[in-house]
């Protein structure tokens, strides 16, 4: 498969949830010809948002956290972005069914939500990519080395180098079991758990003194005012999640019931009459909500037959671990992809005086410098790694660091001038950070010109100072941790 990528490779996504669209997201900034194929109308997945012209409601995930540092700092863009706010709701936790029962929660980590809706980080990792929504693929086959996709109307998209499902476990093991069963059967090994949401429209507030409240007793799970988290419409809205065993029971139910029974369980919890102001009331059923227990792997991944699989039922079940499966099984896809253009180049080789032209071209000359001994001290004990197209010419090149136990520092990253703006340096760092990671690497460090801090923080880098003058030019030094 790598040979066949080496010279333009297509890759399908199939399912534009967060882990999808993170995959995709990495891949196409790394120069990846990428398409992702959504069956509903638009993307975000579980992320997802009930809207009409004056209520919306989120019924699917209804907070996410951050923990992991890349994620935070992903996190910190979407709200920069206007895409995300920090919610701080007044919360409580029931351990019976009762609203005397009710204790207050403290909360312990940041909760985040998107912003008007749910589905805004996702919209906003979309942008750019070339997404296909109210496309089912139904049916894939390989034909010469490539995927060919049929969509449930008999279209044909064809000619991709590799596949990668971002849906749930379930549907993946269906649609893999004729061309992919060794992974079909780790996809079906997960069981994934459904839940129904009831949204509940109120003409006014409720006399509720919380906002939101994880349910451990009785067929709800938890409840939340909507309406109280930033950006949302003044409209009082409730959303309602039933517990996964008894969403089970009553899978096929009368709609009707379902949502009888939940709003009962809405007023005894809240010790509120729940019907007396409610103007309209929504229900969905998620066969999909959650995973009983995920795989325990964040990605798989076959480059022999160029098909992969991410998702939060993978390893994780929030949010989080559906956009760090993404960005995994991107870096590995990449690692493949890349690796018949990038490669290692050994000190004092024609193809290593090829670098030193280079970055002498791009990161000296324009100063009105020359690579000084200076520069060159110790670089027979460093690590070179150099981009080169079908004709071996070299297009990029970078510089590894042996620093620290578990630490390397990228140096002097050099791309063609004729090439910037192509990808060719995500290409590099992502093809460098799997073999570092590989040797041991947890921490990558560099030191950022100014004006290209803004691609390595697309790249997962944080800024780690202030700004310091090298070579006559304002610099930042940056960082990344290299997810396990």
């Amino acid at each position: 498969m790598s040979s066949s990528l080496s010279a333009s490779p297509r890759i399908a996504i199939l399912g534009a949830g967060i882990a999808g669209l993170a995959c995709a997201r990495v891949l196409s900034e790394a120069g990846v010809d990428v398409q992702v194929f959504e069956k509903s109308r638009g993307v975000s997945g579980r992320m997802s948002t009930r809207r009409s012209e004056d209520w919306q409601c989120d019924h699917g995930a209804q907070y996410f956290t951050a923990r992991d540092p890349l994620f935070h700092a992903e996190v910190q863009r979407w709200m920069a972005a206007g895409a995300a706010a920090l919610w701080t709701p007044r919360m409580r936790v029931f351990d019976r069914a009762e609203a005397a029962a009710g204790r207050v929660h403290v909360a312990s980590v940041e909760r985040f939500v998107g912003t008007p809706g749910m589905t805004a980080p996702g919209r906003l990792l979309a942008q750019g990519l070339r997404v296909h929504t109210q496309c089912h693929v139904a049916s894939m086959r390989r034909d010469d080395g490539l995927w060919q996709l049929q969509d449930a109307q008999g279209q044909v998209h064809g000619g991709y180098h590799a596949v990668l499902l971002a849906i749930p476990a379930p549907q993946a093991a269906a649609l893999l079991q004729d061309v992919a069963p060794a992974l079909a059967a780790r996809a079906a090994s997960v069981h994934m758990r459904p839940s129904w949401a009831l949204m509940l429209q109120y003409n006014a507030p409720l006399p509720v003194a919380f906002d939101a409240a994880f349910v451990n007793a009785g067929p709800l799970r938890w409840i939340a005012r909507d309406s109280s988290k930033p950006g949302r419409p003044a409209q009082q809205t409730w959303l309602l999640h039933g517990t996964a065993a008894w969403s089970a029971t009553c899978l096929e139910a009368e709609r009707e019931t379902v949502a009888e029974q939940m709003l009962d369980a809405f007023a005894l919890v809240t010790g509120c009459d729940a019907r007396a102001q409610l103007r309209a009331r929504t229900l969905h059923r998620w066969l999909y909500a959650d995973s009983e227990r995920p795989l325990g792997e964040p990605c798989l991944w076959n480059a022999r037959s160029g098909m992969g699989l991410c998702g939060d039922w993978l390893q994780d079940d929030k949010v989080e671990g559906a956009w760090r499966s993404g960005r995994k099984l991107a870096a590995q896809v990449l690692a493949t992809v890349v690796a018949p253009r990038v490669r290692r180049i050994a000190f004092g080789s024609p193809e290593y005086a090829g670098t030193l032209r280079l970055r002498e071209a791009v990161l000296r000359v324009p100063l009105g410098l020359r690579l000084s001994p200076q520069d060159l001290q110790g670089e027979d004990a460093q690590l070179h790694f150099g981009v080169f197209d079908a004709a071996d010419t070299l297009l990029a090149c970078v510089v590894a660091v042996p620093q620290a136990s578990g630490v390397f520092k990228l140096r002097q990253m050099a791309v063609r001038d004729d090439q910037q703006g192509q990808g060719r340096g995500s290409c590099l760092l992502a093809a460098v950070e799997a073999v570092l990671q590989e040797q041991g690497a947890t921490q990558l460090l560099l030191h950022a010109r100014a004006s290209a801090v803004p691609f390595y923080a697309r790249q997962g880098y944080a800024v780690e100072s202030e700004e310091f003058e090298e070579v006559g030019i304002p610099h930042r030094r940056m960082g990344k941790t290299l997810s396990a």
